[in-house]
């Protein structure tokens, strides 16, 4: 089959859901070769996987799959018994509707989301040719839609500070409590999240630095129900999964300060969105949440956590007046390429994909 010149193109290179893929799959040979049929495959899964314990140390096992769309056309079979595919140009165009709530494409360490289309060409005693290309969609995440987006939120947190970090079986040495606000709960890239609030200081030693940060986390999920082995659940997986968390910090702000003990001192710090992919929550083993945490320094050797906000990442602004979608930036391009392999010992990025 080495005189097969597969190809697949798309009619655009980003699609939003509820839309139809189209585009055409074509091939050239010029001498008559062998085949049983040719299919075209349309595609839309979420992969989660991850390297197991020390026993693989370098390998990675599926944990979990979810299929969002699946359809297949047989688009030729042979006109005689001796699967004969004559000499000459192939085309076939399709046509694929993307589910209406379907995730949007995205790639990370530990798991994937990816759309694509796979022409397949089944020979008759030989290796099967195939060839897949991904296409990129695109969320559509309207602020507007969704209850709570423009309200104002706020939160208490109160946290414990330990003497030493090195050695916990030490008293702790007082609390911090924070108090968080941000005037809406929904942003979109380019906009500036503030987050305001206080930070009262129930320790024996002054807090001089606040620190905040603009984070991702993209939890990867394994479902445990009916393997055997993880009967035996732990508070990781009482819910029925287990989660592999990959944090991200997208920006970091040092403000340096004198909270005195027993005081409290106010703060606000400000983020503008980067160009990244919309929460996603709508997929049952990868999400992808954005937050903004607080975290007052008391010493060295500290040992506290965090004070945590959410906040929702969307891709269509409050009052906008419109559903159309703002300009979104790809990295390296505008149109996702399949890996040539379906899982390698380490996840790389497609070039492009969507986010940072």
């Amino acid at each position: 089959m080495t005189d097969f010149q597969p190809s697949i193109e798309f009619e655009k290179d980003i699609y939003l859901p509820g839309e139809e893929v189209t585009g055409r799959a074509w091939l050239s040979t010029n001498k008559n070769l062998k085949a049983k049929s040719v299919e075209i495959t349309f595609t839309g899964k979420s992969v989660s996987s991850w390297k197991g314990g020390k026993a693989v140390p370098a390998k990675p096992n599926q944990k979990a799959k979810e299929i969002y769309v699946e359809m297949k056309h047989e688009v030729w079979t042979p006109d005689d018994e001796e699967n004969t595919f004559p000499s000459g140009d192939y085309e076939w165009k399709f046509s694929f509707e993307l589910p209406k709530n379907c995730p949007p494409s995205f790639e990370g360490k530990s798991g994937f989301i990816r759309y694509s289309v796979l022409l397949h060409i089944d020979v008759p005693n030989g290796k099967a040719k195939n060839i897949e290309r991904a296409v990129t969609v695109s969320p559509i995440i309207d602020l507007n839609n969704i209850t709570g987006a423009g309200e104002p939120i706020k939160m208490n947190v109160d946290t414990t500070a330990y003497f030493c970090q090195c050695m916990p079986c030490l008293p702790a040495r007082g609390n911090v409590v924070y108090t968080l606000s941000s005037p809406k709960l929904g942003y979109v890239p380019g906009e500036a999240v503030t987050v305001s609030g206080q930070i009262n200081n129930g320790t024996s030693k002054p807090i001089r630095i606040i620190q905040a940060k603009l984070n991702r986390r993209i939890t990867y999920r394994e479902e445990l129900q009916g393997k055997a082995k993880n009967k035996k659940r732990n508070a990781q997986n009482a819910d029925g999964f287990k989660s592999k968390i990959e944090n991200q910090v997208l920006e970091t702000k040092i403000e340096r300060c004198n909270i005195p003990p027993n005081t409290n001192s106010d703060f606000a710090f400000a983020f503008v969105i980067p160009p990244v992919i919309a929460s996603i929550r709508n997929s049952k083993f990868i999400t992808v949440d954005y937050f903004v945490s607080i975290w007052g320094d008391t010493g060295v050797c500290n040992r506290t956590e965090p004070a945590s906000l959410n906040i929702l990442v969307g891709n269509v602004p409050l009052a906008s007046g419109t559903a159309s979608l703002p300009p979104q930036k790809f990295v390296d391009g505008n149109a996702a390429q399949c890996w040539n392999a379906y899982l390698k010992p380490e996840f790389t990025y497609q070039i492009p994909y969507y986010g940072i």
